[in-house]
Order: structure tokens, then C-alpha cells, then sequence
């Protein structure tokens, strides 16, 4: 297959393959063995007293309730507090004792795209990259598909290239250029001796070219011919992990791709997105299903990970652009509101906690930064302190590329 073939197949399904030239490293050989990340994104702001910090009316005569429904509905799940809302009792019974649910998060805006990037880089600042497509540069050899950008908030700054699985058949395309038909294994144009053969001269003379590049220009393309010609045993890889059919559901057919190419280590990091949560009217009856669509699509790929034996590897973060007012408008919609909530689970989280929270009308209570304990005085967590956690936890306290976008202070919330 050569390069201009390559480069069409690539375009076709959305798979992005190019980077600037100081981005560009090696690519794995062998399988990436983990951990893997999965970032799911909530897109339009949801409302987490709906999720999980709910906020019941007291009674019927109550002005400007946060919800319609009462407090006694709330329910206890271990330590989680849990509305009365379809799905989310089994959500959190099935996950009670790995989930982290963190309350009272202060984005500290009320714009869908600086409350998205703050969520998912731990920065309010433009161009500032998603935590996923940091954790995507730093693996040596970079696996071919390191960062799959699915939605939400995907901002490289060049760090990376985002890669989009639209059309995974195009995967045996590329992944098999020497099969009449790359579904069929034994549908070959050659001999496999003489393919091997062919195979080794290719790479000797990519060396060869690469080695007496002089020019910037030159030695990228030559590098971007090399890209081309050294992801055919990764895709080949990936290429047998991919489902015969993805399921109807939007959330769960990116959460399918996604592991499958973490099964086959071939992809670091993705982002995952479900939309339809601004509900700025008829909140209550817009904004359920999209929620029960999210829970059910975590519950699908922690399902889906178990079934491919890496559930153990999977780090999964929950999050949204903000959250809704602690009110209803008068179209009984709800607004946007900048105190919100995430929640994560996998290895290096201890689970089974409650960190945060905010009193009856959503208004985040301060903490002590070391026991994280509520004190008067004591300060607000932001995205950018869960950032600090989470690069903390990927090992990236030492990473030059950590220092160059720093984030906010370190405060003990993973346990």
C-alpha cells in the first residue's frame, strides 16, 4: 500500500494520522499492556442532584425547589446518596465499592467550552491539551492509535495526533493491503514467502531513507511514509479484536471501539461523549434518559472490560462542562450553574467514597486540604486540583510535558 493509498484510507475513516513533526516518536512494537483511560464526557452541563448529589424538596409548599421530588425519596447506597431516579439505585450498588464520587467541584464558569476544557485539561486556558492526549505522548514506543478522540474536549497542542474511529471497517483495509478481500485471511495477492520478503526490503530501504534525510521537510515525510508502514502489525492486531457489528447506542459502540483498542495495545487513552444534557426546558423529563444513557454506558464498558480481561486496567472518569441551577426557569428548564461533580474508578482510586460536598441549595462547602474534611475557611476543589490527582496517579509528576502545562494544587482526593 503506498503512501497516497494510505493517506486516502486514513481521511475515509476518520483516522487521524498526522502530527506536527516534533510530536513524532516511535511506534510500539509490542502491545501497550496498560493502564488504560477512559474519559466520559456529558456534553451540555448535567445536573448532578439528579446523579450524585441529590437535593430533595422538603415539602409541597416549598418556593423554588432544587427538584421536584421530596427528600425522604433519597436513598443510601454505602456511603452514596442516590435519587429517585430509573437506573441510578443499580448503578451504585454495582459500583459502590469502586466508584469515587467527588461533590462541589468549582468550575468557576458558565461557559460550555472554558467549563469543558477545565473539566478535561485542569485549565481554563485556550489550547491548554486534554489529560488524555498528555497521557498519549508519554508511552515509549507510542502505540500507533495512542489517544482515540471519540467527543467532548480533544485540544492536542500538537502533543499528539487525536485519532477518530468513524468507520472501523476501513481498519482491514488498512491493516491488510496485501488481501484481495481483508476479511478473508487466505485471499492473498502473493505467496506469504514472498510478501515476507517484500516486507524486509520495504523496511530496509524506509532505514535507508530516514537515515540520509537532511532537510526538516524531507525527513517528516520520510517519517510519515515509516508511520505508514509501521502501524500495519498494530492495526493487524486491533484488527482481530474488532466486533463484527457495534451496538446501536452512540455511548457504547465508542466505549466498544475503545477497548478493543486497548485489548490490543494499540491506544492509551479515549475520550468518550454523549450530548443532550442543556436542558434549558422541560429539564426534568429531557434530562433523566440522557443520564441513564450515560450510567448505562459506563456499566456497558466496564462490562465490555471485564469480558476482554483488562478491568482491572481500565481508569474510568466521569464529567461534565458544569452543572444546572439549584431551580427550575419558567419552563421548568434548568440553567447553567458552575458547581458540579465528577466521579472515577480503576486501579490506583480508592473507591467507595464521598469526597466533597455542598449544602441544600448546591453551594460547594469548603474542605481542609489535607484531611479534606468540611472547614469553615478551608478551600474549594476545582478541576484543576483533580488533575493534579489524576496526573499523580499516571506517574507524570516527572514528566517535562506535565511542567510545561502545570495545573492546581495536589490535595489528597484519590486516597
Amino acid at each position: 500500500m503506498d503512501r497516497r493509498t494510505f493517506l486516502r484510507l486514513t481521511a475515509a475513516s476518520g483516522l487521524a494520522a498526522t502530527a506536527p513533526w516534533p510530536a513524532r516518536r516511535a511506534l510500539a512494537a509490542d502491545p501497550y499492556p496498560g493502564p488504560y483511560w477512559l474519559f466520559f464526557h456529558a456534553s451540555g452541563g448535567w445536573d448532578p442532584t439528579l446523579l450524585c448529589d441529590p437535593k430533595g424538596r422538603r415539602n409541597e409548599q416549598e418556593v423554588d425547589p432544587v427538584n421536584t421530588y421530596f427528600t425522604d425519596e433519597i436513598e443510601e447506597v454505602g456511603p452514596f446518596k442516590v435519587p429517585p431516579v430509573d437506573g441510578m439505585r443499580a448503578f451504585f450498588s454495582r459500583f459502590r465499592d469502586q466508584l469515587l464520587v467527588i461533590n462541589g467541584v468549582d468550575t468557576q464558569t458558565n461557559s460550555h467550552e472554558t467549563g469543558t476544557r477545565h473539566t478535561w485539561s485542569g485549565s481554563m486556558d485556550p489550547g491548554m491539551p486534554a489529560l488524555g492526549a498528555l497521557l498519549g505522548t508519554h508511552v515509549e514506543p507510542r502505540p500507533s492509535l495512542s489517544y482515540l478522540a471519540h467527543g467532548g474536549y480533544d485540544v492536542t497542542d500538537g502533543l499528539v495526533a487525536p485519532t477518530r474511529l468513524a468507520d472501523t471497517s476501513a481498519i482491514l483495509e488498512i491493516a491488510y493491503p496485501e488481501r484481495l478481500d481483508p476479511s478473508k485471511e487466505e485471499s492473498t495477492f502473493l505467496p506469504d514467502s514472498l510478501m515476507a520478503r517484500l516486507a524486509q526490503a520495504r523496511n530496509d530501504r524506509l532505514q535507508r531513507l530516514h537515515d540520509g534525510a537532511t532537510l526538516p521537510r524531507v525527513a517528516r515525510s520520510r517519517e510519515l511514509l515509516a508511520l505508514s508502514r509501521s502501524g500495519d502489525n498494530e492495526l493487524a492486531r486491533l484488527a482481530t479484536r474488532l466486533p463484527s457489528s457495534l451496538p446501536n447506542d452512540g455511548l457504547q459502540r465508542q466505549a466498544q471501539v475503545s477497548l478493543a483498542c486497548f485489548e490490543a495495545g494499540v491506544a492509551v487513552a479515549a475520550s468518550l461523549s454523549t450530548g443532550g444534557f442543556d436542558t434549558h426546558g422541560n429539564h426534568d423529563a429531557s434530562h433523566t434518559p440522557r443520564l441513564q444513557t450515560l450510567v448505562n454506558g459506563i456499566t456497558y464498558a466496564m462490562d465490555e472490560a471485564e469480558r476482554r480481561g483488562i478491568a482491572d486496567k481500565v481508569i474510568v472518569v466521569v464529567g461534565s462542562d458544569f452543572a444546572r441551577t439549584p431551580y427550575y426557569n419558567d419552563g421548568n428548564g434548568k440553567d447553567h450553574w458552575s458547581i458540579t461533580s465528577m466521579m472515577m474508578m480503576g486501579p490506583g482510586i480508592r473507591g467507595g467514597r464521598v469526597v466533597g460536598a455542598t449544602d441544600e441549595r448546591q453551594v460547594p462547602l469548603r474542605l481542609d486540604p489535607e484531611t479534606l474534611q468540611l472547614r469553615d475557611g478551608g478551600v474549594r476543589i476545582t478541576p484543576a486540583d483533580v488533575h493534579a490527582s489524576l496526573r499523580q496517579l499516571a506517574g507524570m509528576d516527572a514528566w517535562d510535558v506535565a511542567a510545561r502545562y502545570p495545573v492546581g494544587s495536589l490535595l489528597p482526593l484519590l486516597g
